[in-house]
């Protein structure tokens, strides 16, 4: 069998998505921050997350970020904000006083706050829909993260989450498509350093 696009990826992983049930996406939920508490993220300063949209099926985020409060007080959280009418994204620093509005998609992003320049940030927990075992990603098609990526030091760590396993081998990936060192499921921290 051929390898899936990443268009074809998208329309299978959003429907797996859809048709989770409530418990059944409350118990992954809870297995993939299992799987997150065994990182050891003791050497990083400065780590990038994102807010799950409403009604998605989204791994929860929030539950990560009450972690990392709890385990590394000492951390720094950063979250995105998109500027409408270019193809990029700043950063800020998520704090108590950072408020949060929803963008046109239906994401959380900060109103205000410090901003962070990416070759700040140490660790970015990367969106997706689909992964491969390679650590090819199928992100939203937008490219907002590949930029960013490119943007970061290259000893940025690019950690993928997602609620389900990974697909063999992604058909399509471009030189523009910013691989990730390591995904986390419910059932395991994949690591990549090879590619096909």
């Amino acid at each position: 069998m051929h390898p899936y696009t990443k268009q074809e990826l998208r329309k299978i992983y959003r429907e797996k998505r859809i048709n989770l049930a409530a418990q059944e996406f409350q118990s992954l939920n809870e297995q993939l921050m299992a799987q997150v508490m065994a990182l050891d993220l003791r050497v990083h300063a400065t780590i990038h997350l994102f807010l799950p949209i409403k009604g998605n099926h989204e791994p929860d985020t929030y539950a990560i970020a009450k972690w990392l409060r709890q385990e590394y007080p000492h951390m720094r959280l950063v979250l995105s904000r998109t500027e409408r009418g270019t193809p990029g994204m700043r950063h800020f620093i998520w704090d108590k006083a950072t408020v949060l509005t929803l963008n046109h998609w239906g994401i959380p992003e900060p109103e205000n706050g410090t901003a962070v320049l990416p070759s700040e940030i140490d660790v970015v927990f990367v969106p997706l829909l689909a992964f491969d075992s390679y650590g090819h990603r199928v992100g939203y098609g937008k490219g907002y993260y590949d930029r960013f990526l490119a943007e970061c030091r290259p000893t940025v760590r690019k950690i993928g989450l997602s609620l389900f396993e990974a697909e063999t081998i992604i058909g399509d990936i471009t030189v523009h498509d910013m691989a990730l060192d390591a995904c986390i499921t419910p059932t395991r921290i994949w690591e990549f350093n090879t590619a096909p």
